[in-house]
C-alpha cells in the first residue's frame, strides 16, 4: 500500500476505505487508486479539511503545515504551468486530450482495467476498447464493459455491453442492485447481483443463473465497489 494511504488512514482514525470513501464524498474506486497509486493531491486537501490535518503530511509524510488555501494555489500552479516540449515530438505536433472529439460518449474498457477504475478517464486512448454513447442520466465517470461468461445468463449474455455507473456510494446500493465489484486481490473486476439480509453478514453476491455451480459466492464487505450497472445495450450483428 502507498505510504500516502498508510498515512491518510493514521488521521482518518480507520484502514476501512469504504468510510474514508464516505468521509471524503468519493468513489470506493477513487479511494482504492489512493491506495496503489498514492493520494491524489485534491484528495489530500479534502482529508485535510475533514480531518483537520496537515495535508503535506499526507503526501509526503512531513509537516510543514502549508495552509489549505496555500496548497491549493500550489496546484492551481502546477495545472496551469504548460510542459516543455518533449524532444521526442515531432515538431508541428499537435497535442490533445485523450477524450478528443469524444463529447457525449464513454469508453468500453477491460475487466482488468475496471478492477483498478479511478476517477479519471482512461489514462491513454489505448484504454478505450471502443466508444459508445453515453445515456443523459450517466456521469462524465460512466463506462462499459463487455459481458463475458454465462453467470448472469440470462438476463445478460456474452457480447452485450453493460453501462457501469461508478459515482455512487455503497450506502446507496439495494437489495438486488447489479453492482460491478472488485474482489480481494483479483486482477479484475466482475459483475454479480447483491444480495442484502438483516446484518452485514447477510449481505453477499450472487449470479443470476440458476444454474450457476456458486450461488453464495462472497461476501460484499470483501470487496470494493466499481460501479452500479445501469443499463445494457444489445447487439445482433
Amino acid at each position: 500500500m502507498d505510504p500516502s494511504m498508510l498515512r491518510l488512514q493514521e488521521i482518518a482514525g480507520t484502514n476501512k476505505k469504504s468510510k474514508i470513501a464516505l468521509d471524503l464524498n468519493v468513489g470506493a474506486s477513487t479511494v482504492t487508486n489512493w491506495a496503489k497509486r498514492g493520494v491524489s493531491k485534491e484528495g489530500a486537501l479534502a482529508a485535510a479539511e475533514k480531518y483537520n490535518a496537515d495535508a503535506n503530511y499526507i503526501l509526503s509524510g512531513m509537516s510543514g503545515k502549508p495552509s489549505v488555501s496555500d496548497l491549493r494555489a500550489q496546484i492551481q500552479k502546477m495545472q496551469s504551468t504548460t510542459p516543455p516540449p518533449s524532444i521526442d515530438t515531432p515538431e508541428g505536433t499537435k497535442k490533445v486530450p485523450v477524450d478528443y472529439g469524444m463529447s457525449g460518449q464513454m469508453p468500453v474498457i477491460s475487466w482488468v482495467a475496471a478492477g483498478s477504475f479511478a476517477d479519471v478517464m482512461p489514462v491513454t486512448i489505448d484504454d478505450a476498447i471502443e466508444w459508445i454513447d453515453r445515456p443523459s442520466n450517466l456521469s462524465p465517470r460512466a463506462f462499459g464493459l463487455i459481458i463475458e461468461g454465462r453467470s448472469m445468463w440470462p438476463e445478460f449474455k456474452p457480447g452485450e455491453i453493460i453501462y457501469v455507473e461508478p459515482n455512487i456510494s455503497p450506502l446507496e446500493l439495494k437489495d438486488g442492485a447489479l453492482v460491478v465489484i472488485h474482489c480481494n486481490d483479483d486482477k479484475q473486476a466482475t459483475f454479480k447481483q447483491l444480495i442484502i439480509g438483516d446484518s452485514p453478514e447477510d449481505m453477499y453476491l450472487k449470479p443470476l443463473n440458476p444454474d450457476w455451480p456458486d450461488q453464495k459466492i462472497i461476501p460484499m464487505g470483501e470487496c470494493m465497489l466499481v460501479g452500479v450497472v445501469d443499463s445494457k445495450v444489445t447487439r445482433y450483428r
